[in-house]
Formats: C-alpha cells, sequence, structure tokens
C-alpha cells in the first residue's frame, strides 16, 4: 500500500513538474509586415508596450514574407496580407482566435473583422488598411470633383501612376474589374474594356516613376493634378501636402466598389499552451489603439496610415485634419476586405 502511495505521488510530482516546465516561456519571436513605412518604429513601440507588463518575456524579431516562402517555422506571431488568408488556413499556418480575446473588439472597423473570418472563426486581429486612392490638389477642380477616373478623361497626362509596375499594375486590373462588375472580390478573367488604356493615357511618364515613393515625390514637385497610391505615401509630401487631399474613386464609369487591403496579427501554427496564451496578448499589444496612434506620428511628422481601429484616429484628426478623410475611407459602411479571387 506504501510502495502504491508513494508511486502515486511521484508521478503527480513528475507531471506537475513536467506541466510547470512546459509553461514556462522566457521569449517570444515575432515578425512584422515588411512592407510597412517603418517596421523598425513599429517594433520599438510593440517591445516598449509588451515590457511595461512582461518584462520577464523577451520578444525576438523575424522576417517573414507571407506572400512566398515556407511555413513561419520557429515565429511565434506573424502578421500578414488577407489576400493570403485563404491560402494561410488552407494550409494551416496560422489558428484562429475567440472574438472576446480581442481586446476592445467594438473599437475595429466590423468589415475588418468580418473580413478575417473563414466558417465562423476568426483568423487574428486586423490592424492596418490600405488601397488605391486618388490623392490630388484640392485646387484642380476636375480632380476634386471626379468620382471616377473616366471623369478625367479629357485631361490626358495629368496623373502620376506607377501602371507599369510589376506589383501595382495587377492592382489596377483588379480594381477595374471589381468596379465594372460590381464585385469586390471578382474573378481575374473578367472584361477590362479600355480602362486600362485610359490609366495609361492619365498616366505621366509611368515608366520613369515605377516606385510608390517617386510617384508621390514627382506629384511633390509639381507633376500632374494628382496621382494614384496609398495614403502613406502622402507623409513624403511637402511643397504640396497643405493643398493634397485623398478619396477613394472608381476605376471605371461606373460607381465605386470600396476595396480596401488589411494586414492582420494572428498566432502561428503549432504554438499552444501558455505559450499560445502569451501570444494572445502579443498580438492584441501590436493592434493597441496607442501603440498604432504612436505609430502614425513619427518625428512629430504625420504617416498617414490607414489604421484598422476607430479610436486611434481621435487624437490623430485634431492634430492633423487630414486624418478627417482617412477615417471616413477606413469607414465607409460598405468597405469589402480585398481577399483572393
Amino acid at each position: 500500500m506504501k510502495r502504491a502511495f508513494a508511486a502515486i505521488l511521484a508521478l503527480a510530482v513528475f507531471l506537475c513538474a513536467a506541466s510547470f516546465a512546459e509553461e514556462r516561456v522566457d521569449s517570444l519571436t515575432y515578425a512584422v509586415f515588411s512592407y510597412l513605412p517603418d517596421p523598425g518604429y513599429y517594433q520599438e513601440l510593440i517591445e516598449r508596450r509588451w515590457a511595461e507588463t512582461e518584462p520577464d518575456i523577451r520578444l525576438i524579431r523575424a522576417e517573414w514574407d507571407c506572400y512566398t516562402g515556407e511555413p513561419p517555422e520557429g515565429i511565434d506571431v506573424i502578421m500578414y496580407d488577407a489576400v493570403m488568408l485563404d491560402s494561410l488556413v488552407a494550409a494551416g499556418w496560422i489558428q484562429p482566435i475567440a472574438l472576446q480575446e480581442v481586446h476592445d473588439s467594438e473599437g475595429i472597423f466590423p468589415f475588418a473583422l468580418s473580413g478575417l473570418t473563414v466558417e465562423g472563426r476568426l483568423y487574428g486581429i486586423p490592424v492596418f488598411l490600405c488601397g488605391n486612392f486618388l490623392i490630388y490638389d484640392q485646387r484642380c477642380e476636375a480632380a476634386a470633383a471626379a468620382a471616377h477616373l473616366t471623369d478625367l478623361a479629357g485631361l490626358p497626362e495629368c496623373l502620376v501612376i506607377n501602371s507599369e509596375n510589376a506589383m501595382n499594375k495587377p492592382q489596377y486590373l483588379i480594381e477595374v474589374i471589381a468596379d465594372t462588375q460590381g464585385a469586390a472580390n471578382p474573378s481575374a478573367d473578367g472584361s477590362l474594356g479600355d480602362a486600362m488604356q485610359l490609366i495609361d493615357s492619365l498616366a505621366i511618364g509611368a515608366h520613369k516613376r515605377d516606385e510608390d515613393s517617386q510617384v508621390a515625390m514627382a506629384y511633390d514637385v509639381g507633376a500632374g493634378l494628382g496621382y494614384i497610391g496609398f495614403s502613406e505615401s502622402m507623409r513624403l509630401l511637402e511643397s504640396r501636402a497643405e493643398a493634397t487631399r485623398i478619396k477613394s474613386v472608381s476605376f471605371s464609369d461606373r460607381p465605386d466598389i470600396h476595396r480596401l487591403y488589411v494586414d492582420a496579427v494572428a498566432v502561428a501554427k503549432g504554438v499552444q499552451g501558455q505559450r499560445y496564451e502569451k501570444c494572445l496578448q502579443l498580438i492584441n499589444v501590436m493592434a493597441d489603439a496607442e501603440v498604432l496612434t504612436a505609430l502614425s506620428v513619427h518625428s512629430g511628422a504625420p504617416q498617414y496610415l490607414l489604421l484598422a481601429r476607430k479610436s486611434a484616429y481621435r487624437s490623430l484628426s485634431e492634430a492633423f485634419p487630414l486624418y478627417v478623410q482617412l477615417e471616413a475611407l477606413a469607414g465607409a459602411e460598405d468597405n469589402h476586405v480585398i481577399l483572393t479571387p
């Protein structure tokens, strides 16, 4: 009897010790979206906030491109573009989370949360939004009034557009098809009509300005009436910044389909137990309103990031009025997340 009791006691001690050893977490490895304007600054803010509550758990930076490459082995938390959502879920590379695990989920634009939901399961937290917008000089009446690119057809070579860039041209093609078909995520083999010819006719020296930064900077020094680009490109403007505005515009002669890319943070495959719980804490820090607000102002200058969290716009709109327009773009009632067609 004593031997049996001793054996049971020893087993209990072993299991407790094993459980403690398994749950001990002293570091987490995470990757942010490498295409952000300043990934390093974002990581600094994340790590500073993390240290306030979890000083004994070290954060290790990693790199992972969600578009190519192998599964994120050894990475606990990743950031991905929602266009890859179906592929990542099918491959089992990211894990679902419960909505109640998302801090202040009511403060996130609902369409972004819906866009990350597959068969009723939420795969991460939306952090950033972006899209192809018309960024224009408000003093140009035609650009200010335009609701469609076709409204500018009478003004050839009026926009700085990188329509020959290998990364951007496919985006423009899908934008044209979406607006023509009236579908948020249309089939890529839809009819283009004369839309791409129109875009090319509106473009100013596209082949010379293939990079987004060059597009914004070319406009800033006086080229054209505006340009097509992401909102964060406006951080590069200086001489034309005060008179520049931003709005959604249709890429066809039909109503614009409000489509936005979404970058989200998620827990990687294979993470479980106490490590999974800590990862939930980390993705909430990465999507925290105060962190995103701080990220949106660097060295006193606005970064014009389009954010998925409503409350982050409050103080930004007071300090930088153009954020009022960004909030309207992010919060449009008929917004859709761009997913793989």
